[in-house]
């Protein structure tokens, strides 16, 4: 048996566009839906930048990613424009339509289409079936050769995508391609070598038909000058201002075609070369459809690498469902009334059931070389390490298989290939969407959070200049009444008989209070600029640990220190820094009457200081969480606090450009986390 020749070629990933190819992006339009990834059997986009771009070496210009895109980023080069100027020329220019043309002009007679093709201004109009009456007699004759050799096989060549693919992507199967040309390639033949001769040279010739590959069909043999899809048919019946329904009816120049009309429907090649289709008994195989095309394919690699026999002798694969069903027919017939339209323009005419009977008829053609090679691509594919594709994963949060939920919103069929995608480079991390829909969640949620502290902070601020402005005015009177009062104490404690001393020091110890609030509220509204010292934070917290000593003359609480050790002298303003400790660690202990611990941790990573207090207390009330920092909010009970304690320890913190958190740990008590940052060391300007 003669297999089609090789030739090996070496292609790599790229991302360049080709200008030759059929199919191009507009990139302005592409809106990041990856809808083309998800269409492309073979995965011909590259995504960069959140723009998809086709990848010469692997597409394979089926058209799908066209008819999926809802924005118009993929598109089909046009030829409206080239033809238009053959037709302006002086060349002699003939047009072939392929025999899926019923089904793309359902309202109008078909000698009518031809008719229009005509009035365009083309000076032949020929039927394609005709060139795959020629195909199939060659299908016939290779058929019969193959009943006699074991473990060969052949694979169609009619569909150009189907070629396309096993070049591209299934290498090892490109020398049981049936090295035959394609219907409209043999029909080209015909034209330039029976019908023009003399003038084959300066004639054109233009292909029109369903399908987008055609057009680098017809770029790689130049037999066909330009290929028009049927919608650019339309786009130049516009152009010539030619109307399909009125233009006058003909008939094709000839030859006249006979069973290749059915061609464009699954199995026509096998009824048009005579070969019969037994599900039991014959070794053929009939397959449409992308999927169940290149899964077929692939499964037939996979046989060849692995040496297995391969029963079937015969493939007849169109990569679409069928060439009615191609991407360039635009209208709204069901698949089924399209296949009707054909059968039933095939039946207008007489046909010739037997091959041999026909072959004797157009015995003036069979001596055309119809022969054709085929270009096997060497794609180097190194194999991604696993330790890589885990990486990947990870930067996606799956960490664990079960992670990964290959949904296809990315366009790939699992998050591994997905992955070995992005190691690749024609993938990007940001196509997964469950990983995109979490990352906005936590975005959410930091401007949730970052928004109550803007709030907090602005409501603090008004609230520290109203406070600061009452504080000042009860400042004075409240001088006095303190002067007067430590006045006459003093008498009454003089005159025991009297009786008046106790309710005087009672004035004096609730006048005490009141200025200590009044200076509290002064500290919640000071303006004041921090005094920034390089300061030993763990020195300073043992410092204020003693304090508990005082607070707890009983010893019910114990204070456990995990202090980082050594410990980075850090720039702060120590007396405020230790006030916001004493008060934390006072809270501590009222919290824990019954006795408890409190834990005291530091850290410093990247310059940054971390003081973490936690105690086995009841807790913060979580209808208190949201005004903890709040001036004159407190979960204390009436007389036992002002509300201004945590107020001034936010503000101190704020000035410091720190943070400062409260929560409930899940084991109970309540938590203080502490944030400063790195503000470097001595000599270096302090923050304003």
């Amino acid at each position: 048996m003669t297999h089609s020749s090789t030739r090996a070629t070496t292609s790599r990933y790229g991302a360049a566009i080709d200008d030759s190819l059929a199919v191009f992006t507009v990139a302005e339009r592409c809106k990041k839906c990856y809808s083309c990834v998800r269409t492309c059997s073979t995965k011909a986009i590259q995504v960069r930048g959140g723009q998809a771009e086709i990848i010469p070496s692997l597409c394979t210009s089926c058209g799908y990613c066209v008819s999926m895109c809802s924005q118009g980023a993929k598109r089909i080069r046009s030829s409206v424009a080239d033809v238009i100027s053959l037709l302006d020329s002086d060349r002699q220019t003939s047009v072939m339509l392929a025999p899926s043309f019923p089904a793309a002009f359902p309202d109008v007679e078909p000698q009518c289409i031809v008719g229009s093709f005509a009035s365009c201004g083309f000076d032949r109009v020929f039927e394609v079936a005709f060139g795959a009456d020629l195909v199939s007699y060659e299908y016939n004759r290779r058929y019969r050769d193959l009943e006699t050799m074991d473990g060969e096989f052949l694979i169609s060549s009619p569909c150009p995508v189907v070629v396309s693919y096993v070049e591209k992507i299934c290498p090892e199967l490109t020398p049981y391609l049936a090295p035959v040309m394609s219907p409209m390639e043999a029909m080209a033949t015909v034209v330039r070598n029976r019908l023009t001769p003399a003038t084959s040279l300066e004639s054109a010739i233009v292909f029109v038909g369903p399908c987008v590959a055609k057009k680098d069909e017809a770029r790689r043999n130049g037999l066909v000058d330009h290929v028009l899809t049927y919608d650019e048919a339309h786009e130049l019946f516009a152009a010539r201002n030619v109307d399909p329904g009125e233009a006058p009816a003909r008939e094709f120049d000839p030859p006249r075609a006979n069973l290749g009309r059915i061609y464009p429907l699954a199995g026509g090649l096998m009824k048009a070369a005579g070969v019969e289709n037994d599900l039991l008994e014959s070794p053929v195989s009939i397959e449409e459809g992308s999927e169940r095309v290149t899964d077929l394919l692939q499964d037939l690699a996979s046989s060849v690498r692995a040496g297995k026999p391969v029963p079937t002798r015969l493939f007849d694969l169109l990569f679409c469902e069928g060439c009615i069903g191609g991407p360039a027919i635009s209208n709204d017939l069901t698949f089924y009334e399209r296949k009707k339209n054909v059968v039933s323009y095939t039946k207008r005419t007489p046909v010739v059931d037997v091959v041999a009977e026909w072959a004797a008829e157009h015995a003036e053609y069979l001596d055309l070389d119809l022969t054709k090679t085929f270009t096997a691509c060497t794609r180097t594919e190194r194999q991604v390490p696993e330790h890589d594709i885990r990486a990947i994963l990870a930067r996606t949060g799956k960490l664990k298989p079960e992670d990964e939920l290959n949904c296809r919103a990315c366009g790939y069929e699992s998050c591994r290939d997905k992955a070995i995608a992005v190691y690749r480079g024609i993938a990007e991390v940001e196509m997964c969407l469950p990983y995109l829909i979490s990352r906005l969640e936590e975005a959410i949620e930091d401007l949730k959070e970052s928004q109550g502290r803007l709030i907090q902070a602005e409501k603090l601020a008004s609230m520290g200049q109203m406070a600061a402005g009452i504080a000042h005015e009860l400042n004075n009177p409240l001088g006095i009444v303190l002067m007067y009062s430590h006045l006459l104490m003093s008498q009454t404690a003089e005159q025991p008989e009297n009786g008046s001393f106790e309710d005087v020091r009672r004035i004096v110890r609730e006048a005490e209070r009141a200025r200590v609030i009044v200076q509290g509220i002064l500290d919640f509204a000071r303006e004041n600029r921090l005094d920034l010292q390089d300061t030993d934070v763990n020195a300073l917290i043992r410092e204020a640990v003693r304090v508990v000593a005082s607070l707890d003359p009983a010893g019910r609480i114990h204070v456990e220190l995990k202090l980082q050790e050594p410990i980075a002298l850090q720039r702060l303003d120590s007396s405020q820094v230790r006030q916001v400790i004493d008060n934390l660690l006072k809270n501590a202990v009222e919290a824990m009457s019954e006795g408890g611990t409190i834990t005291v941790e530091t850290s410093v990573q990247d310059g940054r200081l971390r003081i973490v207090i936690v105690d086995t207390g009841p807790g913060i009330p979580e209808k208190m969480l949201p005004h903890l920092f709040t001036p004159f909010h407190t979960s204390k009970g009436v007389g036992k606090g002002t509300g201004l304690g945590l107020a001034v320890c936010y503000g101190i913190i704020k000035m410091h450009g720190g943070s400062i958190r409260a929560s409930n740990p899940a084991s109970g008590g309540a938590c203080f986390e502490i944030n400063f940052p790195d503000h470097g060391r001595m000599g270096e300007d302090p923050p304003m």
